[in-house]
């Protein structure tokens, strides 16, 4: 069931992280700018980290492999909308289907949940009273939906790579805000639903690759969205 408000991770005890990731899956070949979403889920693997990332349901359609390989992993492959177009309670105002953006991305996803839960994040992390009560009505595929799942620490990656910034400077960024907040769940981006230059720039699996050596160093550990209580 849909929550009226948004989870985060303030349960979580200091230095305790859980990573997300939104708006992919994606893929680039080689080891220049791009989405990279299987191999970033490889790495946090090898790490002994069990993310969750918040699939768009056009990006599955263009990528079927991604979620398969990505769950395999261990990690969770949550709903984030089909097509990721414009925040849900302007779907809602503009008489739009709501529910389908959900639907159809649940088929999707649906075989890689354990015990038909479909863990939630709302795109740009935008919710109301009336989006949750509209689904919690109308929406009946036999899905337990978890969510919406908000953030604790986020630093706009999306906008570095708009930017043509580096994967350093973003990871110096990240690692500002983590000290400064200390717990919670991270926000990031193995894709861009709807910026091109941010998508075709992105360099979030170099900026993890950075981030993750020294997190550890400064003794945070990272949990699954399924350890948060809520």
């Amino acid at each position: 069931m849909f929550s009226i408000g948004q989870y985060n991770g303030a349960s979580l005890s200091d230095h305790t992280l859980c990573l997300t990731f939104d708006d992919g899956p994606g893929h680039t070949e080689g080891d220049g700018p791009g989405p990279k979403t299987v191999r970033l889920a490889e790495y946090l693997y090898s790490e002994g980290i069990l993310a969750t990332f918040f699939m768009v349901g056009a990006h599955i359609k263009k990528y079927p492999e991604a979620p398969r390989k990505v769950a395999a992993l261990g990690h969770i492959i949550g709903n984030h909308t089909f097509q990721h177009l414009k925040p849900l309670p302007k779907h809602l105002s503009d008489n739009d289907d709501v529910v389908e953006e959900i639907e159809l991305t649940d088929r999707l996803i649906k075989e890689f949940n354990l015990d038909n839960k479909i863990y939630f994040r709302a795109p740009w992390g935008s919710w109301s009273v009336e989006v949750a009560e509209k689904l919690n009505k109308d929406l009946h595929d036999g899905l337990d939906h978890i969510g919406p799942y908000f953030w604790d620490i986020e630093s706009s990656d999306w906008s570095f790579w708009n930017q043509m910034k580096t994967a350093e400077e973003c990871a110096a960024a990240y690692l500002s805000k983590v000290e400064a907040v200390r717990k919670g769940i991270v926000l990031m981006h193995d894709s861009t639903a709807d910026l091109v230059v941010a998508r075709n720039n992105n360099r979030t699996y170099e900026t993890i690759k950075i981030l993750i050596p020294e997190l550890k160093r400064r003794g945070y550990r990272f949990v699954s969205l399924r350890e948060i209580a809520i």
